[in-house]
């Protein structure tokens, strides 16, 4: 029987999903120093740093369930080093810098987030399919190597390793992460909100009105709320995933782009890219399309049949970089959207990046590269 929905929920122990739905805080007439909005990894790690940094009382407000949208759909990789090849430097400088923040979580957090360290490999036909000059990290390997690596691959490839990158189960780590947070409240949606000056005063929820000293927005694209002037373009990108039944197959860490290893000899395939596709459900040609390559690329997964089968949509803005800002014109708000690929990976940097930017006030050097006001004129 093949499931349609993410993997991740089922992984997770009662706790940890009770942790999810959390909502234990009094929203109308509250007064919190920081308030967050959203509760995606982006929203739950933001509420953290700003706790662990001593900005006061913080509370976050999730519409759904923590982990909710593009969070509890992503791969949960952890790969900043291959985005050498397709990210500009101060992003790929981002991305490193999430990596080594999930490993200081998983040192700080109480049990850890779930962090997973493996390495990645990637299938090419030569090295020009890469780029003419590779970085340090990366270790090229002959098509014997790959081989010995990945035995069985339907014929002979070169490849590219690069050691210690990572993965997490993303709602494990949303309900560790959360679990510290003082005050949570799920089911409340954040609807307008009331400026006075510079300066937002009054955060109208479904469960009453909210006086914060600062906002944080984390809500995967630009929000849209009464009384809040945002002009940052924006969309969603739909992408298809799977987990395989449990096979005889055994793929040392992430293999790209064939499939990730996971828990109960279990395969991670997927993360397509169906653009203009915005319809709600999960395209059975498009699972069937990452099933048939699967088997391609590695015949003896042609049987191996489907577990697990979904979709998210992932939130990017028209230069596939982010924004991490204070939200323009506000001296008590700020923005982080467009994460789009790499939101597991960023979450903890950003997060203490806007942690830091609201206790010291000032911008972090680098905040021109994710910029709000960047799409002025399109």
């Amino acid at each position: 029987m093949t499931v349609t929905g993410a993997i991740w929920r089922d992984q997770l122990t009662d706790e940890e999903r009770a942790t999810l739905g959390r909502s234990d805080a009094d929203v109308a007439g509250a007064t919190p120093d920081v308030l967050v909005i959203g509760g995606g990894i982006a929203g739950t790690c933001t509420a953290g740093a700003c706790s662990q940094a001593g900005l006061g009382d913080v509370l976050l407000i999730e519409t759904g369930r923590l982990g909710t949208g593009a969070t509890g759909g992503a791969t949960g990789l952890l790969i900043p080093e291959p985005h050498q090849w397709s990210d500009p430097e101060p992003f790929v400088d981002l991305e490193r810098a999430g990596l080594q923040r999930w490993r200081e979580l998983q040192e700080g957090v109480p049990g850890g987030v779930g962090l997973v360290e493996l390495d990645w490999i990637g299938l090419a036909p030569h090295d020009s399919g890469y780029a003419a000059h590779q970085p340090r990290a990366v270790e090229w390997l002959n098509p014997g190597q790959v081989a010995e690596l990945v035995p069985g691959l339907a014929r002979p490839m070169e490849g590219a390793l690069i050691r210690r990158q990572g993965r997490v189960n993303p709602l494990r780590a949303v309900a560790r992460i959360a679990a510290g947070i003082p005050a949570v409240a799920t089911g409340v949606a954040a609807t307008s909100v009331e400026i006075e000056g510079d300066r937002i005063i009054r955060v109208g929820t479904s469960a009453g009105v909210i006086s914060p000293g600062a906002v944080v927005f984390a809500t995967g694209r630009p929000p849209v709320l009464d009384g809040l002037q945002l002009d940052i373009p924006s969309e969603q990108v739909k992408g298809h995933l799977l987990v395989t039944n449990q096979t005889d197959v055994t793929l040392p860490g992430i293999v790209a782009p064939l499939a990730t290893q996971i828990e109960n000899r279990q395969l991670l395939a997927g993360g397509t890219f169906d653009i203009g596709d915005e319809t709600p459900v999960v395209r059975r040609d498009v699972i069937e399309s990452i099933a048939e390559g699967l088997a391609t690329v590695l015949p003896a997964l042609r049987d191996v049949g489907i577990a697990y089968q979904w979709h998210c949509f992932r939130p990017r803005h028209p230069d596939r970089r982010p924004v991490i800002d204070r939200v323009p014109g506000l001296a008590n708000a700020w923005l982080t959207s467009g994460h789009f690929r790499t939101g597991i990976l960023n979450a903890p940097v950003t997060a203490a990046v806007l942690a830091k930017w609201i206790l010291a006030g000032e911008p972090p050097a680098e905040a021109g590269s994710w910029s709000a006001t960047r799409f002025a004129g399109l």
